[in-house]
C-alpha cells in the first residue's frame, strides 16, 4: 500500500483522480450507449447508419454520445481541480506538517476532504442530474409512457455512474488516508454507519429495481408486438382470399373496415411503386415510413416508429389484381397504466430501504455494542496509537479501530505470558514423551547386552580352548579350522547387536536432541520406518499387539525436515491406536507409506473404540484429550502443529466409533 501511495504522489494525486474518475464516467457513458437502445427498443439498423444520419442532421448516435462524454470529462474535471486544490504537493504538506502550523491546517483539510469528496461525488454525478432531469421533465409533462422510460433511463445510468464514481474514489481516498496522521477525526466530518450503508447500498438497489422493469418491459413489449403481428397478418391474409378483392378500391375499403385490436392501430399500403400510401390521411410519422420502405424487409416485415416509441407494424405481402400490395397496419404496443408502475416502483424501492435499513442498523449496533465492551477494558490512559491500525472511516468503524488500538496496547503483555505458558506445556509433553520413550528403549537394550554377555563367554571358552590346542600333536589343523569359525561365528553374532544397539543410540541421540533442534535434514522413508519401528516396539510388545509397517512406494525417497519431529508425531499416532485397544491382545496396527507425484502418504490404522462425534469435532482444534488425568491434549494438537508448520503438510483422519480410526499424514514432495 505505501509503494502504491507513493507511486500516486510521484504522479500527481489529481491527475490520477480525474484520470480514474474519467475512466468511471466512460464506463457509466458506455453502458448508457449499449443499454439505451435495448431498454428502449430502438429499431434495428437506426443507429450510426445512413437512416440515423438522416433523422440526426447527420449528428449520429455515436457522436452525441461522445459529445456528452466530453462535456461531462470537462464538468468534472473542473470541479475535482477545484476541490483538491488542497492536495497539490501532498508528499511535501506530509513532510512539513510536524514543523508548519498552516501546513498542518493544510493537512487537516485533506483529512477532511479525503472523507467527504466521496460523498460529494455521488451527489454531483448522480443525484444533481437526476433532479435536473427529472425536473425538466415534469416541467414539459409527458407526452407518452416513451419519455417516461426515457427519463427511468437517465435516472438509472445517472445512479450507477455516481456509484461506481463512489467505489473508485472512495478506494483512491482511502489510500491516502491510510498514509497519513489521522488520528483525530473531525467531528465535524463525522457520520454515522447506517446512512453510509443506505448511501451504498439503496442506489444499488434502485438502479436493479429500474433496470430490471425496463428490461422487462421492453421484453413483454417485443413478445406483444410478435402476437400483434402474427394476429394481424394471418386474419388480413385469410380475409383478403375470402373476399376476393381484386382493386386498390376495394382493397382500401376493406382496410377502412377491419376490425383493429385497439382503437390506435392504423392501416396503409405500399403500391407496387414503392410508394406509401396514406389514403385515409391519418397521422404517422416520416420515421414509421421511411423504415417501412427501406429497412423492414430485413427484419421480417417488421416496422418501427422513432427511437422509443412504443409504435410499430408489419407488412402484409398481398397480390391485388396484377400488382404487388404491400398492407401496412401500425400497431400501439402501449396501453400500460402508468399510475399502477410508478407506484410499483415506488412500494419497491420502500421495502427495500426499510430492509436495507434495518440490515445498516443491526451492523451499527453490533459494533457499537463490541466497542462499548472494549472500552470497559481499559482504562482513562492513551499512551498514543503509533503503529496501530489506520483509522480510515469517520464512522463506528473508526470508532472501533480507536479502541482496538487501545485494547492492543494493553494485552501484548498478555498475550506474550500466554505464549510463554504454552511452550512451557509442549516441552513438558515433550520431556513426557521422551521419559516414557527411553523407558521402552531400556526394556530393549537388555536382550542385545545379555547376547552380547553370552557371546563374550564363548569367546572366551574358544580362546581357552584354542590355548590349550597349541603344541598338542592330537589338534588338527582342520580343529583349528573349526575353533576359528566358531570363533566368528561369535563376532559376527556380536556386531550384529552392536549395530542394533547403535541405532538405538542414534535414534534416542536424535529424539532427545529434537528440543533444542531448529535444522532440516533430508532422511529417506526407509530411515524413518527404520526409527519408528525401533521407538516403539517396546510399546507394541508391552500391549501384546504387532505393528505391521509397509511401503507401498520406493523406500529411498527423500524427504526434507527434522526427521526426529516426524517420527514423535507418528509414533504419537501409533501410540494413540494402542490405546484405542483398550488392553485387547492380538490385534494389529498398520502402519503404511505411499506416494504419488506430489505427496507421500503416511497412514496410521487400527480397528478399536473409534473416536465420538464429540471427539471429532474438538480434534486439532484446541488441547483435548479422551485420557482423563493421564493426558495433556497436546499430542494430536503439537502433531497438527508440527506438520502444517514443518513440513507444510496435512493430517487427515476417519473415524467410527466401535470400528476403528484411521489418521493419513500428507506432506509435499520437494521436486
Amino acid at each position: 500500500m505505501k509503494n502504491k501511495f507513493s507511486t500516486i504522489l510521484k504522479k500527481n494525486i489529481q491527475l490520477y483522480t480525474i484520470l480514474v474518475y474519467g475512466l468511471v464516467l466512460l464506463l457509466g457513458v458506455l453502458s448508457a450507449y449499449y443499454f439505451l437502445p435495448v431498454l428502449l427498443n430502438y429499431a434495428p439498423d437506426t443507429i450510426n447508419t445512413e437512416f440515423d444520419r438522416q433523422f440526426s442532421s447527420g449528428f449520429t448516435y455515436f457522436m452525441q454520445f461522445a459529445v456528452i462524454y466530453v462535456v461531462l470529462f470537462f464538468l468534472e474535471s473542473m470541479w475535482l481541480i477545484h476541490i483538491m486544490k488542497d492536495f497539490y504537493g501532498l508528499d511535501t504538506i506530509v513532510k512539513n506538517a510536524k514543523k508548519d502550523a498552516q501546513e498542518k491546517e493544510r493537512l487537516n483539510r485533506i483529512i477532511k476532504k479525503s472523507l467527504t469528496i466521496p460523498r460529494t461525488s455521488f451527489t454531483f454525478i448522480a443525484l444533481i442530474p437526476t433532479a435536473i432531469v427529472g425536473i425538466a421533465f415534469m416541467l414539459l409533462g409527458f407526452t407518452s409512457f416513451a419519455d417516461l422510460k426515457v427519463l427511468i433511463v437517465l435516472i438509472t445510468l445517472s445512479m450507477l455512474a455516481g456509484t461506481l464514481t463512489y467505489i473508485a474514489s472512495k478506494s483512491i481516498f482511502k489510500s491516502i488516508l491510510t498514509n497519513l496522521d489521522n488520528r483525530v477525526l473531525f467531528k465535524g466530518t463525522r457520520t454515522a454507519l447506517v446512512p453510509t450503508i443506505m448511501f451504498q447500498i439503496l442506489p444499488i438497489a434502485l438502479v436493479c429495481i429500474l433496470y430490471t422493469f425496463l428490461l422487462s418491459y421492453s421484453s413483454a413489449l417485443e413478445d406483444k408486438s410478435i402476437v400483434m403481428q402474427h394476429h394481424y397478418v394471418d386474419t388480413i391474409t385469410e380475409d383478403i382470399e375470402k373476399n376476393n378483392i381484386s382493386s386498390l378500391e376495394q382493397l382500401e375499403d376493406f382496410l377502412s373496415n377491419i376490425k383493429f385490436i385497439t382503437n390506435k392501430d392504423k392501416a396503409f399500403y405500399i403500391n407496387s411503386n414503392n410508394e406509401f400510401v396514406n389514403f385515409a390521411e391519418q397521422e404517422v410519422s416520416e420515421f414509421f415510413i421511411q423504415y417501412a420502405l427501406t429497412l423492414s424487409g430485413k427484419h421480417e416485415n417488421r416496422v418501427y416508429d422513432y427511437y422509443g416509441s412504443e409504435i410499430q407494424g408489419t407488412l402484409i405481402p398481398v397480390k391485388i389484381g396484377t400488382d404487388d400490395i404491400k398492407i401496412v397496419i401500425q400497431y400501439d404496443l402501449s396501453g400500460t397504466n402508468l399510475p399502477t408502475i410508478f407506484f410499483n416502483v415506488v412500494i419497491l424501492l420502500l421495502i427495500s430501504s426499510i430492509v436495507i435499513y434495518n440490515f445498516a442498523s443491526s451492523i451499527s449496533k453490533d459494533i457499537s455494542l463490541v466497542t462499548t465492551s472494549i472500552n470497559k477494558l481499559i482504562n482513562s490512559k492513551n499512551d498514543g496509537l503509533e503503529g496501530k491500525l489506520p483509522v480510515t472511516s469517520s464512522d463506528e468503524l473508526g470508532d472501533l479501530l480507536l479502541a482496538f488500538n487501545k485494547v492492543q496496547e494493553l494485552t501484548k503483555s498478555n498475550i506474550a505470558a500466554i505464549q510463554n505458558n504454552q511452550n512451557m506445556l509442549i516441552e513438558k509433553e515433550r520431556l513426557a514423551s521422551l521419559g516414557q520413550m527411553i523407558g521402552g528403549i531400556a526394556h530393549n537394550m537388555k536382550t542385545p547386552i545379555m547376547s552380547i554377555a553370552g557371546a563374550s563367554e564363548g569367546l572366551t571358552e574358544l580362546v581357552a580352548e584354542y590355548v590349550a590346542s597349541i603344541d598338542n600333536p592330537s589338534v588338527t589343523s582342520e580343529d583349528h579350522k573349526e575353533i576359528a569359525k566358531d570363533m566368528l561365528d561369535w563376532i559376527t553374532k556380536i556386531k550384529t547387536h552392536t549395530s542394533y544397539m547403535s541405532d538405538i543410540i542414534t535414534t534416542v541421540k536424535g529424539q532427545a536432541a529434537q528440543l533444542n533442534s531448529t535444522g532440516n535434514e533430508t532422511f529417506t522413508l526407509y530411515d524413518l520406518s527404520k526409527r519408528v519401528d525401533i521407538l516403539i516396539k517396546h510399546e507394541i510388545k508391552k500391549a501384546l499387539l504387532t505393528l505391521d509397517i509397509s511401503i507401498d512406494c520406493n523406500p529411498t525417497i527423500s524427504l526434507n525436515g527434522d526427521i526426529n519431529n516426524l517420527i514423535q508425531v507418528i509414533n504419537n499416532l501409533i501410540t494413540n491406536s494402542i490405546h484405542a485397544y483398550e488392553g485387547k491382545p492380538n490385534e494389529v496396527i498398520k502402519f503404511n507409506i505411499s506416494a504419488d507425484d506430489n505427496n507421500v502418504y503416511f497412514k496410521v490404522s487400527d480397528n478399536g473404540c473409534g473416536m465420538k462425534k464429540e471427539t471429532q469435532e474438538k480434534l486439532f482444534k484446541e488441547m483435548y484429550t479422551t485420557k482423563g488425568k493421564n493426558g495433556t491434549g497436546l499430542g494430536l494438537y503439537m502433531s497438527y502443529s508440527t506438520i502444517k508448520g514443518n513440513f507444510n503438510g496435512t493430517i487427515d483422519f476417519t473415524s467410527e466409533e466401535g470400528k476403528g480410526t484411521t489418521f493419513t499424514i500428507s506432506i509435499p514432495v520437494e521436486k
